[in-house]
């Protein structure tokens, strides 16, 4: 029984809350057959049994019709030492089973959303021990069931909470993009830029351990912000259709810092951090180092740039120079892959690099996916 207890405050759906009912009751009670009922509106449904004979699993009966019903509607548990005297048993349903004798216990009592049945094939009155444990085996259902409930509500808020957390992203994402409208898809092909970056890199040392379906998933969902603070900068910089000159570069340049200071508001405004905030933060603040040092906003060198922040870099790089904008024309895919080739070791991280270089279709079909057009 402990077992038996111990296994279902395990479960995580009712198909394993019934599988373990159906494993251990029968010999648990000493009956000849054990069924596992559920409740479906104004029906019984037989989901499960185990039993000497075959019973009615898998059959439906309405609530007013069958013994388990009546445990149920009523909301107590029934003793009848001979189903053939007891007015309350559809005995038609019964002739053709080894059945003479029963207990069926509701699940919930106070609210009924089933009955776990025992039978036996002979007449006679099963004593209270044995009622007293087929009530503690249905008590035991009822909490199983009520935890997976819960369970899959916590699911569903927490699923319900990522994709508004996915569509904040967007959005805000999209207050960058619409200012500088010449941008088109580039949220969305840089997203997948980084994911396909990362998945490879996970292949080879020593990115296996620390690029993981959880990191490489956050970098996708969180790449969509690396520009965020261009909001912070003004239409006749962001929005100029030819070369910045040095005053207005300096200007453009604190779009990082704009970026990870719109973040860290956030985080204030929730009194903590998550996993998510510090990706966007860390690579919205980082994608413009350079692994020579060169870059800004603080002229990180080497792996001193974020791991985030390298493979943002060559994402970002690349969808700019095969992208057309107003000011320039859109460069072929193969000149881009040497025009990076040629950066390994001054402006992006060499190993991250050679990685590119072996996928550099996927990233045309990307671009060519999410074109401008699209």
């Amino acid at each position: 029984m402990e077992d038996l207890i111990l296994q279902m405050s395990m479960a995580r759906d009712i198909s394993e809350i019934i599988s373990i009912v159906r494993h251990s009751a029968r010999s648990l009670i000493g009956a000849d057959g054990i069924s596992f009922v559920l409740r479906d509106g104004a029906s019984c449904y037989y989901a499960d049994e185990d039993a000497i004979g075959p019973l009615w699993k898998g059959q439906r009966f309405p609530m007013t019709s069958c013994i388990s019903g009546w445990a149920m509607i009523h909301g107590e548990t029934v003793v009848i030492p001979d189903i053939y005297v007891d007015p309350r048993v559809p005995i038609e349903a019964y002739r053709n089973t080894f059945v003479k004798s029963l207990v069926m216990v509701p699940v919930r009592p106070e609210d009924p959303v089933g009955a776990i049945g025992a039978y036996w094939s002979k007449v006679g009155e099963p004593g209270p021990e044995i009622v007293q444990r087929l009530k503690r085996i249905a008590n035991t259902a009822a909490i199983a069931m009520t935890n997976v409930a819960l369970i899959n509500s916590l699911a569903t808020a927490r699923e319900e909470s990522q994709r508004a957390r996915d569509a904040m992203i967007l959005a805000m994402a999209s207050l960058a993009e619409t200012r500088d409208h010449e941008t088109g898809n580039h949220i969305r092909r840089t997203q997948h830029y980084v994911r396909a970056l990362a998945e490879a890199m996970r292949q080879q040392e020593p990115y296996k351990a620390t690029l993981d379906d959880e990191l490489i998933d956050l970098l996708y969902k969180s790449a969509p912000l690396h520009d965020i603070g261009k909001v912070g900068i003004p239409d006749s910089i962001l929005l100029k259709p030819g070369k910045l000159d040095k005053s207005e570069f300096e200007v453009m340049k604190t779009h990082a810092e704009i970026g990870q200071a719109a973040i860290e508001t956030a985080e204030s405004y929730m009194g903590s951090t998550t996993p998510f905030l510090s990706l966007a933060k860390e690579i919205a603040y980082t994608h413009h180092e350079k692994w020579n040092g060169t870059g800004y906003p603080r002229g990180l060198k080497g792996e001193e740039i974020p791991i985030a922040g390298r493979i943002m870099a060559i994402a970002d790089v690349y969808d700019a120079l095969v992208s057309e904008r107003i000011y320039k024309a859109a460069m072929p895919h193969e000149q881009a892959v040497d025009l990076i080739a040629s950066e390994s070791g001054t402006h992006f991280d060499p190993d991250i690099v050679e990685v590119f270089i072996k996928i550099a279709p996927i990233f045309k079909d990307i671009h060519r996916k999410f074109s401008n057009a699209a």
